[in-house]
């Protein structure tokens, strides 16, 4: 009872802070500069022990700069002044859609995304929407993600009211103990598709979201089978999606966690318990890559903490890790557990690249363009109906994993033509482009992130020539405007600093 005494008061002690992260524009101009300060902010306690070096920057940091360099904008950089809302009503009563129009949104939104947050698959639609209409922002947070696939006329329309809409939601939920179950299944949606949502001059910082739900998690009786240790293995189907919406929230933390180089706010212990879930028969092949990832992510995470990285143990925990899931990389889907797996060697070897000898950096540069080409190819072969519907860290990794390839074949250029075919891997990031802006709607992520990788691309290597079919053509390069604004959670929002060496993804200790 102290225990929870004391959350509770912890947590209500973050929610001014919180608030007005959640709600201010200014928090796009929150960068890894910051991070200590926000942490210091939310209670987080922490040791500092700055290194010796400077820390380079952290994955969706890189991305984040990337596109500053690249000198790409938003769509649409302007603000409007809006009154003050009744934030009682949802965005039906409101006016925004009408039913008609809210049961297709959700019926797509259920059979793509309902997993996730334990939508029932055979509920009638009816039912769903009286639902979800309990909570003014779930309703608003599915049909946000939803409307990105349904036509652009109606994205461009509705999108932006409905992102506004929920961000004052939110705000006004994160007022409340403790929280409905629709809260967690809210938050999980905005920090999953923060990217997809973010297209938007506006923002949600997905780590502190994840983070704050979490927290809310550990003092609510909704995940009680989770948090209390000593309870019971026979749980039934609704408290293992309880289970499950919760497993979700830390493998989303945990994304924002690896990608931004910030404090973690679960630990070993909850990441163990994670693993409890496959205990149950209600658990599928979905469940336990869900699990998988999170133990890989627990990985890369507590690895990449550590300066100078100690390779061989990493090493060897990574292929442990490979082994102990190896039942599943001969299951469906299974390509995002590889992508995962090379991601994190992408990551660890980076890292050890400054600190080795002449001999060894030359046989990890080759690695490094090894599984960033493997990251590419593995995402453009395994393309397939659902793929327009991956949750957004899949398209941080195959961008990252672009960027990358960029910086090795500009600064290491002359080394690596003597092992690879230098003109192949400039055309394998043109493909990726034509890819990625091939999914989907303009407002589709993969879009965004294509004209990124495009952008970056043409400066890096201005005399690679694309096909005269390449997708980037289009892009508009002269744009001046700070693309950062628009991914405050992915990119953060340091300013470039005009050293490209500097790009090049290290990592330091988590702070």
């Amino acid at each position: 009872m102290v225990l929870t005494v004391f959350r509770l008061n912890r947590l209500e002690r973050t929610v001014n802070d919180l608030v007005r992260r959640l709600g201010d524009d200014s928090a796009s101009e929150v960068g890894r500069s910051t991070t200590t300060e926000v942490i210091r902010k939310t209670g987080i306690q922490t040791e500092h022990n700055p290194p010796s070096v400077e820390p380079a920057l952290a994955p969706l940091f890189v991305l984040r700069d990337v596109a500053t360099e690249a000198g790409v904008r938003p769509p649409d950089r302007t603000r409007t002044n809006t009154p003050a809302r009744d934030l009682s009503q949802d965005i039906i009563m409101k006016g925004f859609l009408t039913e008609n129009e809210a049961l297709p949104l959700l019926s797509l939104f259920n059979e793509h995304y309902g997993r996730w947050v334990a939508f029932s698959p055979t509920i009638s639609l009816g039912t769903l929407l009286t639902e979800v209409r309990r909570s003014p922002l779930l309703l608003a947070a599915c049909c946000l993600i939803a409307v990105r696939h349904t036509t652009q006329g109606l994205a461009s329309r509705l999108a932006p009211q409905l992102f506004k809409e929920a961000k004052s939601l939110l705000s006004t939920a994160l007022l409340s103990v403790p929280q409905p179950i629709e809260f967690f299944q809210a938050a999980l949606v905005l920090s999953m598709w923060s990217t997809t949502i973010g297209r938007v001059p506006l923002s949600i910082d997905s780590w502190l979201l994840g983070g704050f739900a979490l927290q809310h998690s550990l003092a609510s009786s909704l995940f009680q089978p989770v948090t209390n240790i000593s309870s019971s293995t026979g749980h039934t189907k609704h408290e293992l999606d309880r289970w499950c919406i919760w497993n979700h929230l830390c493998l989303a933390h945990l994304h924002y966690c690896v990608g931004t180089r910030r404090k973690s706010l679960i630990d070993r212990d909850q990441v163990n318990r994670c693993r409890d879930v496959l205990d149950s028969d209600h658990a599928t092949n979905y469940e336990s890559r869900m699990v998988a990832e999170v133990n890989l992510y627990w990985i890369i995470y507590e690895s990449c903490s550590v300066i100078p990285v100690d390779l061989p143990k990493t090493q060897a925990v990574l292929h442990t890790w490979r082994e102990e899931w190896k039942w599943l990389f001969d299951q469906p889907r299974s390509q995002f557990l590889q992508m995962g797996f090379h991601f994190a060697q992408l990551l660890i070897y980076d890292q050890s690249l400054k600190s080795r000898s002449a001999f060894v950096r030359e046989s990890l540069l080759s690695e490094m363009v090894r599984l960033s080409t493997a990251i590419i190819n593995l995402a453009m072969e395994t393309t397939d109906e659902r793929t327009r519907h991956l949750t957004d860290h899949i398209y941080h990794m195959i961008s990252f994993a672009a960027v990358t390839l960029c910086r090795l074949l500009h600064l290491y250029e002359e080394q690596l033509s003597a092992l690879y075919d230098i003109v192949e891997l400039d055309r394998l990031v043109l493909q990726l482009v034509s890819w990625l802006h091939s999914i989907g709607l303009p407002c589709h992520v993969a879009h965004t992130l294509g004209d990124v990788v495009a952008a970056f691309h043409k400066k890096l290597r201005p005399d690679a020539q694309p096909s005269p079919t390449a997708s980037y053509l289009e892009v508009d390069f002269e744009i001046q405007e700070d693309y950062s604004h628009m991914f405050p959670e992915l990119f953060g929002a340091t300013s470039f600093d005009g050293n490209i060496g500097h790009l090049l993804p290290d990592w330091g200790p988590v702070l």
